[in-house]
């Protein structure tokens, strides 16, 4: 595959002190379409060609990132500006001691904006080759990538939450759950596997037909903000 960059300013170091890549003031990384570009692990694989211009630097941690009392894995990907408007696939490598405790087959990509907050992502687990992708259809921006347990995601809101501005209950429930907020585009419920169970475009969702378990509502706004919410159905 070919990969088309600029070379002035850009140094690449993955093994020194958990750098991968900085981009200088006035350089940059351009990645072509159908191309991509390896960061230790996480390759980006744009829909269309996509610049990463200096200054900015990508480095990969061994902390795991907390949100909402959740852990993620113990891999995160961190850069020090904000990668915006990418479309194309993202695929998150990681490896067995690093899981944290999570099962592989529960993994969810994690993406965090600039306003500190995740939202996650069920993309592809491939327990063989240890990735988890997700392609992105929308336009995306953010500032960290790393991967948790989809049934204690990072982006789990407390429900009726004020800053989220998305409420949902009751919750647990027992057949119906009814979605509060301003201007809500869909809401779609996944499965612990990643699965979509139900979508709708209303402000409720009949959960009458649905098995008993723990789920993933994520809500889209019409601004393409997400939410996500775990739900437990008795």
């Amino acid at each position: 595959m070919k990969l088309l960059f600029s070379i002035f300013g850009l140094l690449i170091g993955p093994f020194i002190f958990s750098q991968i890549l900085t981009v200088n003031p006035g350089s940059s990384v351009s990645i072509s379409s159908g191309s991509s570009i390896n960061l230790d692990g996480l390759e980006i694989a744009p829909a269309d060609t996509y610049v990463i211009s200096g200054s900015n630097d990508v480095s990969r941690s061994i902390t795991a990132a907390t949100a909402s009392g959740n852990n993620s894995i113990l891999r995160v990907y961190n850069t020090s500006a904000l990668l915006s408007g990418f479309t194309g696939t993202l695929t998150f490598s990681y490896l067995d001691e690093e899981l944290n405790g999570i099962n592989e087959g529960d993994l969810v990509m994690e993406l965090q904006a600039d306003d500190d907050s995740w939202t996650t992502y069920v993309g592809a687990v491939d327990q063989t080759n240890n990735t988890v992708s997700y392609t992105f259809t929308d336009a995306v921006s953010f500032k960290a990538v790393t991967a948790s347990a989809s049934g204690a995601t990072l982006t789990v809101e407390d429900i009726l939450q004020p800053q989220s501005g998305i409420s949902v209950y009751p919750n647990p429930t027992a057949n119906r759950i009814y979605i509060q907020g301003e201007n809500i585009l869909q809401a779609e419920l996944f499965d612990l596997r990643g699965r979509k169970v139900k979508a709708t475009t209303q402000n409720q969702l009949d959960l009458s037909d649905t098995g008993s378990g723990s789920f993933i509502l994520k809500v889209t706004t019409d601004n393409n903000k997400t939410k996500s919410f775990k739900i437990i159905k008795r």
